[in-house]
């Protein structure tokens, strides 16, 4: 539908005049600046704007007064101008208003007030000597009505008329004969002569300066242009076309004709009366045209009036076919809520007739109780000034059918206001059907949104892209994200990336409906960065066109199932694995290869001695770096129990197992023994550990230790329970290797004894068959007599008894059954005693043997017997082996608790390949010569053990030997025990 031509002229009258305000005050202020500035240097051109003759020259104080008048029209043309500017505005009017009267007075009453010279009083007197810078009477009564309109310019009566507007069509009248006056090149304008002699009457103004009032007096009209003639221009129907068509010509042609008829009478061409009977007819003729333009353009506009009737019939027809064929109800209501229209659609779904409803109240619809609220609801929606825009909002509501029976709907409200009648049309659109579908499928919703959040295992939406659309609880359980952090995540970011690519292999069949869904198993990373093995069932959900829309994913948790059957599987091959072997350094390689990755990243396994030593220590690692850390930190510290750290050191001494959930620095630190062994333990980033013992027949053998790292596992009871069962078939078998070393090693022990009796007790007893032979040849006086023969015979038998003794205390180490008779003993005495046995054999050797003990020594808690034996075996030793000339040091000296002893001789020295090997039973250093039946350092070790001591050695070839061992100190109550009845 095109727009109305006179539509288009109306939008364009009314920016016209919209601009005229601004525009009127800035050309007021400009041009009566640059006037003011042409006064300043006497500058003609810039007085005389207008540069034709009489076109007048605009006087200081009249710029003043455009100024001012312009400026206030900026400041006050706004009515909800602040206050500060509407004060500024009205003193500027004000100044104008009173420069008006002033400068009238002075014609008034013929008197001098001064004001007129104030400014540029030189130039103004040599330019206009006649009234030096006064201007006219015309300028000064308009500037008084000029401000005036300008105090009164939002001023209205109660009738609604302003004030203004009367003032400022006087100055327009005044400027436009003065205009006019120009035009028509009136003498008393054009002339000087005639315009000085009639002044006091009358002195026209300058050309501009009519040309400024008439414009100012325009912008004032501008600022309600609603009001007045301005108001009937912007009218949109017939009368404000025509205003606009007719203004034009209604000035314009009074003026041509005017001007012509002038021209005429002044060339002598006609007289009075002939000239006013031309301007007649040629005003009759010109209005006579401007009414058949106008007549055409009104039968345009009937044309185009009957056009739209016509349309408007047309539209009428097809909007009564929809009303009336609509499925929704079309009611129409008054304002007396009586309804004036019910179309086919209302007369199915309230079953009324037509004929039935209209003209009855709309209380007919509604039901009884709730008739009031839902009138009131209805018109209050349609009055609170809605547009048609937001009158689409539907609104629930309830009705009633013929029948009584209430149902649900929804209705669209539509008002219409037509010269003070309103109407109100409702579409109404019963949703009975829909609210039990809504109803049925929000407990639908609701019955998967309770499965979905509820359900045991977790669940979620995930879109095509693989992004989290939804999740339960569940699932955020076995990750370990917020359901917040998981929705901006994708199922691939929490994926073992070795488990990705089968998952993405079964997501494409699943878009592309080669499956209906698919089951696999496969691990997620945890937000503690540990795995979660989990058993994904996938499947997607399409769209009624068969579109892909999003995946549905079930995931449960099996972590815990797969450790047991990890845990099962690993214990299974435990049993071959540790029996396969009856090596103890065989076994721990066995329980490290079956900790390492099963249970740990890596692990350190410690064997214990006897002696409560670590003697096999084995370690395993995960990945290479791990293992080449592990191998530099045991070769940097070997591992001690007593320098383990309170945690392993604990598991040792108290046989119970350790476990770590979380590594804390306080147990690293604990565990090093300086900054390098620091840095070393954070290269192998232990975040959780176990530790168990190895605990076979009562005994602790020694520790498992299991540590996780890179694969983010954390340790639990359940871990405790796999590693301490291990650790339990570990120490079985590590026993079982033990005791069928000892097995083998009892074999050769007996071997070595009856290899011993069959040489060793040979030769003793070769030397009394020999010697008992020869006394038994002697005769009976000599034999008396023959005392070397019987001397041979004892030592033979002294030796043999030695050597039993020897054999039988090996025999009781053996069996853990050699004991020792301990109390309190004097350690200088038993130290002097055991050194003046061996004095006479270390003379003869030329040995030179001394004994250092401190008086004051404290008693030692031993079996004397038994320490003179040691001290002998030690002694004995040392004689042995140091040569002729050389010296052995005998010393004791207290050490704590405990009184510690040492043998040092200056004799050859013991190889460093050999100290290991020392106190083994049987053994004799490879030196070529037998010295011994290789049992003395043996016994010595069973009885400073047995004694609770420690022995060892320290050696150097070619600088001699010394030989420690300690011995527990007697207590005050066990030196003076108390006596007994």
């Amino acid at each position: 539908m095109t727009t109305p031509p006179h539509s288009d002229s109306l939008r364009r009258l009314e920016r016209v005049l919209a601009r005229l305000v601004p525009a009127a005050s800035v050309l007021a202020v400009l041009i009566a600046s640059l006037e003011l500035i042409g006064w300043a240097p006497d500058s003609r051109f810039l007085i005389r704007i207008v540069p034709l003759p009489g076109a007048g020259i605009m006087m200081p104080n009249t710029a003043i007064g455009f100024v001012l008048s312009g400026t206030a029209l900026w400041l006050l043309h706004e009515e909800e101008a602040d206050r500060r500017r509407r004060a500024s505005g009205q003193v500027l009017a004000l100044v104008t208003l009173l420069l008006g009267v002033l400068t009238l007075s002075e014609y008034i009453f013929s008197v001098d007030l001064g004001i007129d010279l104030l400014l540029f009083s030189e130039s103004v007197q040599r330019l206009a000597a006649e009234r030096p810078g006064r201007p006219s009477p015309m300028s000064a009564l308009s500037f008084c009505l000029t401000g005036l309109a300008l105090l009164l310019l939002h001023v209205r009566t109660r009738q609604g008329w302003h004030p203004a507007r009367l003032l400022v069509l006087a100055v327009m009248l005044l400027s436009s004969q003065a205009l006019l006056g120009y035009v028509y090149l009136e003498e008393s304008v054009v002339e000087p002569e005639r315009r000085l002699s009639t002044l006091p009457p009358y002195t026209p103004m300058a050309v501009h300066t009519a040309l400024l009032f008439l414009l100012v007096s325009l912008g004032i009209l501008c600022v309600h242009r609603e009001r007045g003639l301005t108001g009937v221009l912007l009218r949109d129907d017939v009368g404000g076309l025509m205003a606009r068509r007719l203004l034009p010509a209604a000035i314009l042609t009074p003026l041509l004709v005017g001007g012509v008829r002038l021209l005429g009478e002044r060339l002598g061409l006609y007289g009075a009366t002939f000239g006013v009977s031309v301007f007649v007819l040629l005003t009759i003729a010109a209005f006579l045209l401007v009414i058949a333009r106008n007549a055409n353009a009104l039968s345009r506009l009937d044309a185009q009036h009957q056009d739209m009737e016509q349309s408007l019939r047309l539209s009428e027809a097809r909007f009564a076919g929809i009303v009336s064929n609509a499925a929704d109800a079309i009611i129409s209501i008054d304002e007396e809520q009586k309804i004036t229209l019910f179309n086919g659609g209302a007369e199915r779904i309230f079953g009324y007739s037509a004929s039935e409803a209209l003209g009855r109240p709309l209380d007919l619809l509604l039901p009884e109780q709730f008739q009031a609220r839902h009138r009131h609801y209805i018109w209050e929606f349609a009055d609170h000034g809605r547009t048609a825009r937001q009158m689409g909002e539907r609104l629930p509501i309830l009705g009633r059918r013929k029948s009584g029976e209430a149902f649900t709907a929804e209705a669209t409200i539509s008002k219409l206001e037509l010269n003070g009648t309103k109407l109100l049309t409702v579409t109404l659109r019963d949703i009975t059907a829909r609210k039990h579908a809504e109803e049925g499928l929000r407990n639908s919703e609701e019955r998967f949104r309770t499965a979905f959040e509820d359900a045991p295992i977790g669940m979620a939406l995930v879109g095509l892209d693989g992004l989290f659309l939804n999740v339960n609880g569940s699932l955020c359980e076995i990750v370990g994200y917020s359901q917040k952090e998981l929705l901006t995540k994708t199922f691939q970011d929490i994926t073992w990336p070795e488990d990705l690519e089968l998952d993405l292999a079964n997501a494409r069949r699943l878009l592309q409906g080669e499956i209906s869904s698919y089951q696999l198993e496969k691990r997620y990373i945890h937000k503690d960065g540990h795995l979660v093995t989990i058993l994904l069932t996938g499947s997607m959900v399409r769209d009624s066109r068969g579109e892909p829309l999003y995946f549905i994913a079930q995931i449960q948790d099996i972590s815990e199932r797969k450790q047991l059957e990890q845990a099962w599987r690993l214990l299974a091959d435990a049993g071959p694995r540790l029996a396969a072997s009856l090596e103890p350094q065989t076994t721990l390689a066995t329980i490290a290869g079956l900790s390492v990755p099963a249970l740990a990243d890596w692990c350190v396994i410690d064997l214990l001695g006897d002696d409560g030593r670590v003697h096999w220590v084995e370690s395993m690692a995960a990945s290479p770096e791990k293992s080449r850390v592990l191998r530099e930190m045991l070769t940097a510290y070997p591992h001690d129990p007593s320098r383990q750290g309170h945690i392993v050191a604990g598991v040792l001494r108290t046989g119970q197992p350790a476990l770590i959930p979380e590594m804390p620095e306080a147990v690293l630190e604990a565990t090093a023994e300086d900054a390098r062994h620091l840095e070393l333990l954070h290269r192998l980033e232990p975040r959780s550990g176990i530790v168990v013992p190895l605990l076979a027949r009562g005994r602790t053998l020694g520790a498992v230790i299991l540590s996780a790292s890179e694969s983010g596992r954390r340790y639990g009871a359940r871990d405790l329970a796999l590693a301490e069962e291990l650790a339990r078939r570990a120490a079985l078998a590590i026993d079982n290797a033990r005791l069928h070393e000892k097995s083998e090693q009892a074999t050769r022990t007996r071997d070595e004894v009856l290899r011993i009796v069959a040489h060793d007790l040979r030769t003793p007893l070769n030397v009394i068959s020999l010697s008992t032979g020869v006394l038994l040849k002697c005769p009976p006086e000599k034999r008396a007599t023959d005392t070397k023969r019987l001397e041979s015979i004892r030592k033979a038998v002294d030796r043999a008894n030695r050597l039993i003794q020897d054999l039988l205390d090996v025999a009781r180490m053996e069996a853990g059954r050699l004991s020792v008779d301990r109390g309190p003993e004097q350690t200088a005495p038993v130290v002097k005693e055991a050194a003046e046995l061996h004095r006479s054999l270390a003379e003869e050797k030329s040995i030179q043997l001394t004994a250092t003990v401190p008086e004051d020594a404290p008693a030692v808690f031993a079996d004397r017997d038994r320490v003179l034996q040691i001290l002998s075996n030690l002694l004995g030793n040392a004689l042995k082996f140091t040569p002729v000339g050389g010296q052995i040091s005998l010393r004791a000296e207290p050490a704590g608790r405990m009184m510690r002893f040492s043998v040092s001789d200056t004799g050859p020295g013991i190889p460093e390949e050999d100290l290991p090997h020392l106190f083994e039973p049987f053994w004799q250093a490879p030196t070529g010569k037998k010295l011994g039946a290789g049992l003395g350092l043996a016994i010595v070790k069973g009885l400073v053990d047995a004694h609770g001591g420690h022995l060892w050695v320290e050696s150097s070839p070619g600088l001699g030997s010394t030989f420690f061992f300690t011995l527990p100190t007697a207590s005050p109550a066990e030196e003076h025990p108390t006596p007994h009845a």
